[in-house]
């Protein structure tokens, strides 16, 4: 359904852009948010319109496959459209390329409603349905494989919630523990290596005021992380990457 997709473009800032010029992979789950935003807006279920409500949207699961890091400069064309809807959870597709269709990545999420009070999720059917594409997926997965956690004498970095982390949900933006996993990498590794493959699944908010240890072990060509909160000692997202030689 040619109506339910939503088309934007974004140019890759000089922020965006890492050492090599390569779109940060933080960078690149903010473009992400911001399409799914715009088309939230023009559905009427963006923020501002369903914070009366006492609802908020919540990330949970993100799978990216990416084939060309975009570089600094350029622009990325995104197609972004609901799939599927569930009782608790609903299913958004993302398709990036360049100017002449050259392929970036593409992407599969799962988001939740909750409520805003009690922080706890909240069904589907209490916002109206809109317009959705469910037979067009933009890879295959299907979010049913669990990942892999680092092994528990793995070497870890602890990070602090800092004010800027904290988004329009009262919690640290999902963006972020993109940035804690990399961090814990070392230096050498992420000068070699392209991520190829993102999965990652966020079990549990992290707040202002709190701190996290950023968990990773490298397994072949796959880096294994666990963002653990340092306060109540519980998991709060699990990431795993898999990586190329540059």
């Amino acid at each position: 359904m040619e109506n339910s997709h939503y088309k934007t473009s974004y140019k890759v800032r000089i922020a965006d852009a890492n050492s090599q010029a390569r779109l940060k992979i933080s960078a690149l789950f903010e473009m992400l948010q911001e399409a799914a935003t715009e088309h939230a807006q023009n559905l009427g279920v963006d923020f501002g319109s369903i914070a009366p409500l006492g609802l908020g949207w919540a990330l949970t699961k993100m799978s990216v496959e990416l084939y060309n890091l975009p570089k600094w400069n350029e622009r990325v064309y995104i197609d972004t459209w609901p799939s599927e809807r569930e009782r608790i959870t609903t299913h958004r597709e993302f398709i990036a390329q360049s100017a002449d269709n050259t392929p970036y990545f593409s992407a599969r999420s799962q988001w939740v409603l909750f409520d805003l009070n009690t922080r706890r999720l909240a069904r589907m059917e209490r916002l109206k349905d809109f317009l959705r594409d469910p037979n067009k997926l933009a890879t295959a997965e299907t979010f049913d494989t669990p990942l892999k956690r680092p092994a528990k004498n793995s070497k870890y970095i602890e990070c602090h919630v800092r004010n800027n982390d904290i988004d329009l949900n009262g919690h640290v933006n999902n963006s972020i523990y993109i940035v804690w996993a990399i961090q814990s990498l070392d230096d050498d590794f992420l000068k070699r290596m392209l991520p190829s493959k993102i999965q990652i699944n966020f079990l549990e908010e992290v707040k202002m005021h709190e701190s996290v240890k950023s968990i990773s072990e490298i397994q072949d060509n796959m880096s294994l992380h666990s963002i653990v909160n340092v306060q109540t000692q519980r998991e709060c997202a699990r990431i795993n990457i898999q990586w190329q030689q540059i």
